[in-house]
């Protein structure tokens, strides 16, 4: 008796094609990270920082003692006066202050009198010795009683700015008061003036 063999099926190659194609695509999207890529560099460089510096003269110099401002045997009415120069010589642009007073043994005896007065404008001086006044220009401090408080503020609200190199000229003038008593003659005081740069320009 012949057995009869059941027809076996047809392998479906299409299905094994298309499964490789699948993993084919997929095996190729993973590589497109493997690729490489050009890269330039720039360098930046020079920059460097160096502080500036702030150096504040009068009359050119750093620590300046004026004699033309002195008066010998005044009396009552004479006045002194003298050109100071505000000076940057540093560079960085400033502003400045000023403060001053009255020093010595009878510093006190023209404190009470009020009898020393100090004027600053930007002028000019005309006349000399105890007859110099100063004269045009405009008013920076008006005439006032020196103290004998040497941190009295004289310029409070800082002047300026004054950039590196730059100058300013103040004429100061120092007033024997008309009405000063008769119990300073023969009574001696110093006039000490400070004046302070700072970079704050603001």
């Amino acid at each position: 008796m012949s057995e009869h063999l059941a027809p076996q099926p047809k392998r479906r190659r299409g299905g094994r094609i298309r499964a490789f194609l699948c993993l084919g695509i997929a095996l190729g999207m993973g590589a497109v990270g493997t690729f490489a890529f050009w890269t330039d560099d720039v360098v930046i460089s020079g920059t460097t920082f160096t502080a500036g510096t702030l150096d504040l003269q009068v009359n050119s110099s750093d620590a300046y003692a004026t004699t033309t401002l002195a008066m010998a045997a005044m009396v009552p009415g004479n006045t002194s006066a003298q050109i100071l120069t505000i000076k940057n010589n540093g560079t960085a642009p400033l502003k400045y202050t000023l403060v001053g007073g009255l020093t010595g043994t009878d510093a006190a005896a023209y404190h009470t009198a009020g009898a020393l007065k100090l004027t600053i404008t930007t002028g000019t001086v005309t006349g000399s010795g105890n007859s110099a006044t100063c004269s045009a220009g405009t008013s920076v401090y008006p005439a006032t009683a020196l103290t004998n408080v040497t941190t009295t503020a004289i310029i409070g609200t800082r002047r300026g700015p004054l950039a590196a190199a730059g100058t300013e000229a103040l004429c100061f003038q120092i007033t024997f008061d008309p009405a000063a008593p008769s119990s300073l003659q023969g009574k001696t005081a110093t006039a000490t003036f400070t004046a302070t740069g700072t970079s704050d320009v603001s």
